[in-house]
């Protein structure tokens, strides 16, 4: 079974952390695997919505279409992938007095031949959200995300 979860704290207001991190605009400045994002609704991310989202897995190049399942705004997106099996991506935003934890949790259980590599799929994808939190902290405190939506 597939269950990571990572946070880290950004030194910015929630609302901005979630002006980025939930807004499919921004995925491939912040998502180290995304390389193209096509949202089937603009905007924000909200119940209903539907991404595809082309990325790198295991060096192949492979498209899936996201679907958020649970929305509540600043605060919580969740979504479900289907590619390369059925995982559960849950993004969570708490304020503190420092700025915001941005969390980001998915689960999962690998299917087909991916069955076989599953120990090794939790730690690489756990590093793989590391460095995408690590992305979106640098992103957001540089300021740099707002250059990109002006």
């Amino acid at each position: 079974m597939i269950d990571v979860e990572v946070a880290v704290t950004i030194r910015q207001p929630r609302r901005d952390v979630a002006a980025v991190m939930f807004n499919p605009r921004y995925d491939i400045a912040w998502i180290g695997s995304a390389l193209q994002v096509h949202p089937a609704t603009p905007g924000p991310l909200r119940r209903g919505s539907k991404i595809a989202l082309e990325s790198r897995f295991l060096g192949r190049r492979v498209t899936d279409i996201r679907e958020v399942v649970d929305h509540e705004p600043d605060r919580r997106v969740e979504m479900i992938t289907r590619f390369p099996f059925r995982l559960r991506v849950r993004y969570e935003l708490e304020g503190i007095p420092e700025g915001t934890i941005a969390r980001i949790s998915a689960r999962g259980r690998p299917t087909g031949r991916l069955r076989f590599v599953m120990p090794a799929l939790n730690p690489l994808l756990r590093r793989a959200v590391i460095r995408d939190l690590d992305r979106l902290k640098l992103l957001l405190e540089s300021g740099a995300w707002r250059r990109m939506a002006a």
